[in-house]
């Protein structure tokens, strides 16, 4: 949902052999794949991991954790799990039974070790790149103050998932690629878009949906929900951390491109702390803004977050600073080492979220972790850059018994 500079993602959780080498003279076949080799949306073509740039030992080992984070979860999931991707990125990482081999041989890499970790990424990956330039933002995580019962000054509410939120595959229901998803809601026996953000605003799913925490400004509620994630610290001081659960289905308007037009900010003063200042000088006209944007989101309690990272990404881990990228999971499987080069910034990371905003490989949001300092540097990542996709390589095919290599 690129929103401005720190635009937010989907947070949807999804529901994770041997090493694949490369023997000179020995036969390889492909891994079972559904759909083409073709470069698919995202115009994949291979390259040299020497293209990519800045890329060595010191890149390699700083994106192995995350990619190993990615594992634990890809390794617990049926072989068929799809995890997205168009194309060849479909067909070499589309599903989770695809990443066995990789994953294993992740595992053995000493986690100090950067030159196994670069010989590891050039010896189980192909990198491909991505056509095109991408608009490279961020995201974070906030910290706003809250509380998990309503008090005075606490008396905005942030929604769990509605109990009567319905969401259908329609892959089910006719020969699809299972890419089309929508959400709504039972009136009359028959399936109605769910309500927009006016109408939950007004109290539309006051008797549908729990509360599950109290904010005390509107516009905290709404950029929590822009990010897909919040951490809340309670009057006593305890924090808790609140991780995405769905949205009503509606369309994502940014507001930032109407205070644009509106003349309320200029396009080149655009970030969460223009934004957010703006809205809270504005009570009066803000609601009527915020409600532009028809999308909401639903949030859900994440317990056990590791110190240092934030609440689980649409893969279900949780996202590491400055690791992990959001991306269109249509044409970038999730799970995926993607290797990020801008002007300003080249790491190695892996899509571990979805970025609703994104169309093929055009965009992508990088995560920069949670609280103040973390929102000014998503805010400040703005820049044009190119996407370099890494995909396992294929399996080598069973040698007959006795037969030379």
């Amino acid at each position: 949902m690129p929103e401005f500079p720190a635009g937010r993602t989907v947070r949807a959780v999804v529901l994770p052999a041997l090493t694949a080498l490369l023997l000179a003279g020995c036969a390889l076949k492909s891994p079972p794949v559904t759909g083409s080799d073709s470069p698919g949306t995202a115009g994949l073509t291979p390259v040299a991991f020497t293209a990519l740039p800045g890329w060595g030992p010191a890149a390699a080992i700083a994106g192995l954790p995350g990619f190993v984070r990615s594992c634990r979860a890809i390794e617990v999931m049926p072989e068929d799990q799809p995890l997205g991707g168009d194309g060849v990125a479909r067909a070499r990482g589309g599903k989770a039974g695809l990443w066995r081999g990789v994953c294993a041989a992740a595992r053995a890499v000493p986690p100090d070790d950067a030159a196994a970790a670069q010989r590891f990424f050039q010896t189980d990956f192909t990198a491909y790149r991505a056509a095109g330039t991408a608009r490279i933002t961020g995201y974070f995580e906030p910290v706003y103050a809250g509380s998990e019962v309503r008090l005075p000054g606490y008396d905005v509410p942030l929604y769990a998932r509605p109990r009567n939120l319905v969401r259908a595959n329609l892959a089910a229901f006719r020969d699809r690629t299972g890419k089309q998803r929508i959400v709504g809601r039972l009136r009359y026996g028959k399936l109605v878009p769910y309500y927009s953000r006016a109408r939950i605003e007004g109290g539309a799913i006051a008797q549908q949906a729990h509360v599950i925490a109290w904010l005390r400004n509107p516009v905290d509620a709404y950029m929590a929900q822009v990010q897909g994630a919040a951490r809340l610290r309670l009057p006593d001081g305890t924090l808790i951390d609140l991780g995405f659960d769905g949205t009503n289905g509606r369309g994502y308007t940014p507001i930032g491109k109407l205070m644009v037009q509106q003349h309320d900010l200029a396009a080149n003063d655009l970030s969460i702390q223009t934004i957010s200042t703006w809205l809270r000088a504005h009570p009066a006209q803000a609601p009527a803004l915020m409600n532009a944007n028809r999308n909401y989101v639903f949030f859900k309690r994440v317990r056990d977050v590791p110190d240092g990272l934030g609440t689980p990404g649409a893969l279900g881990v949780p996202l590491t600073p400055e690791g992990s990228i959001a991306v269109d999971e249509k044409s970038i499987p999730l799970g995926a080492p993607v290797y990020v080069a801008t002007p300003a910034l080249d790491r190695l990371t892996t899509a571990q979220d979805i970025d609703v905003g994104a169309k093929g490989a055009a965009a992508a949001q990088i995560f920069f972790g949670i609280g103040h300092h973390a929102a000014q540097l998503a805010g400040a990542m703005d820049a044009a850059g190119s996407l370099f996709v890494l995909l396992p390589r294929p399996i080598p095919a069973p040698q007959p018994s006795g037969a030379p290599s």
